[in-house]
């Protein structure tokens, strides 16, 4: 995944209050890492490990290092860094002064250089999100995803199984809708998961029979997310008589999605099954596994304490 400087100002620029200064020619620079740096080890000299290809950014320490420097050594030290075939771009924070320097550099090496009003500590973490967001690994899954008692469900199952009927029940129950047909799963840690829609079919769901209905117009804008974790998948299938459907609970199913795992439930399909019910259950059933109350597990250790 990738993002080019050109992106990020159109994405990103009014809300992070971004001027281009210099380097027009440079907009097209693709932003490989969601990793940010402020390269003040390297103005002072030292450039071991250096991180050329993350986006630079220059605070209030740095910009007044490099104020005690004379236009030629600003030149020099700014070339050094920059030159580098794997550099992006530049961000002055603060609304800090551009020095002539930093011009001549940054239209020369057709680097662009940007400026923001916000201040640093502020400015590298949301930008640090939002570049984690936009370059984080990414799968699409065929289901439904929903937000049950603030639980991120992924409801999977073949086509034509009643996925986003299920939703449809759900979101009328009152819980919100986040994605149909197509999930857009980005993975933003080691541990996390976050779904979306795709932005052709957002707010949208398609029901066999009626066709294809607009969420946030029918039901409201407090049914819906525009992302969610993942939390729990719930999978959806025929029943089968010949298969072993878990009864007490002590089994612990996952589904994983690059890399990540995430826990499973599949709930077969009969004539008279409520699946909003059910998903409300296995939801908040999640919910208290995820504070330590484990049902099947308490229930298992008082069969093996009682005495007979």
């Amino acid at each position: 995944m990738f993002i080019d400087v050109k992106t990020l100002l159109k994405e990103r620029g009014e809300d992070y209050e971004l001027e281009l200064l210099t380097g027009q020619g440079g907009l097209e620079k693709v932003i490989t890492v969601p990793d940010i740096n402020r390269p003040g080890l390297a103005l002072a000299g030292f450039f071991e490990c250096f991180p050329y290809e993350c986006i630079q950014v220059i605070g209030l320490i740095e910009h007044t290092y490099l104020n005690h420097l004379d236009y030629d050594a600003q030149v020099k030290v700014l070339n050094k860094i920059f030159s580098n075939e794997k550099a992006v771009s530049c961000i002055l924070t603060d609304n800090l002064e551009v020095f002539d320097a930093m011009i001549k550099v940054f239209s020369d090496l057709e680097i662009p250089l940007l400026r923001t009003k916000l201040n640093s500590s502020f400015f590298i973490g949301d930008l640090g999100y939002y570049l984690d967001c936009k370059l984080a690994p990414s799968v699409k899954i065929h289901g439904v995803m929903t937000s049950v008692y603030d639980l991120g469900v992924l409801i999977i199952g073949k086509s034509a199984i009643g996925k986003s009927e299920c939703a449809l029940e759900l979101i009328r129950r009152g819980h919100k809708f986040v994605a149909d047909d197509i999930v857009n799963i980005k993975k933003l840690s080691r541990h996390n998961l976050m779904a979306s829609s795709l932005k052709l079919t957002k707010y949208l769901i398609e029901v066999r029979g009626i066709g294809i209905i607009d969420i946030k117009e029918l039901f409201g804008i407090g049914n819906i997310l525009d992302e969610a974790y993942v939390e729990l998948v719930i999978k959806l299938e025929e029943w089968d008589s010949a298969k072993c459907y878990e009864r007490v609970g002590l089994s612990e199913y996952y589904a994983e999605y690059l890399g990540v795992k995430v826990p499973e439930a599949t709930i077969p399909i009969g004539h008279v099954r409520n699946l909003a019910v059910l998903i409300e259950t296995a939801s908040l059933n999640q919910k208290l596994k995820n504070e330590g109350h484990f049902t099947a597990k308490k229930f298992n250790d008082k069969l093996r304490e009682k005495k007979y």
